[in-house]
């Protein structure tokens, strides 16, 4: 560029057009050239996103470690859980043996005295003639005189949907 404006002073002192003209030319050359740099400069400085990229890639890098650590703290809570459940259901049926045994040794216990006395109740009943049979007292044979006989009373009449009675 600075070419350019000393051919331009050079030529335009000895009236040199052609010069002139070829000064300018190289000026305007020279103005493009600055201008394609500064542009490709402008257009390929990264810098910026350079770091703004790498703060990202920490903070992703970061959250996939956070991610990870709360991934395995769920999975050892889970297994921690897993064996205490299982510790209490073994617990829990331990117990459960343990009570139910009581209960058929107590149930034992009773029973044979309950057997006794319901035994003991029924051979009472037994003497006391609690089991015979009764017998209908005996009526008296009396003459019946066809007038004077009560009548039978009637059967009485269901009474079903559609029936009409009295």
């Amino acid at each position: 560029m600075a070419t350019g404006f000393a051919v331009i002073v050079r030529s335009t002192s000895h009236d040199n057009v052609a010069g002139s003209i070829g000064g300018a030319c190289l000026v305007m050359v020279g103005l493009t050239l600055a201008i394609l740099i500064f542009v490709r400069r402008w257009v390929c400085d990264t810098r910026d996103e350079r770091r703004i990229l790498a703060a990202t890639q920490r903070e992703a890098q970061a959250e996939r470690t956070r991610y990870i650590a709360a991934q395995a703290g769920l999975t050892n809570e889970s297994g921690r859980m897993n064996r205490e459940m299982a510790a209490e259901r073994a617990r829990v049926t331990a117990t459960l043996k343990v009570e139910r045994e009581a209960m058929q040794a107590d149930f034992e216990g009773t029973r044979a005295k309950e057997c006794a006395e319901a035994f003991r109740t029924g051979a009472e009943m037994e003497r006391a003639g609690v089991f015979k049979k009764r017998q209908q007292p005996l009526r008296g044979n009396l003459l019946t005189f066809p007038k004077q006989q009560p009548e039978a009373p009637e059967p009485e009449r269901t009474r079903e949907h559609g029936v009409v009675g009295p």
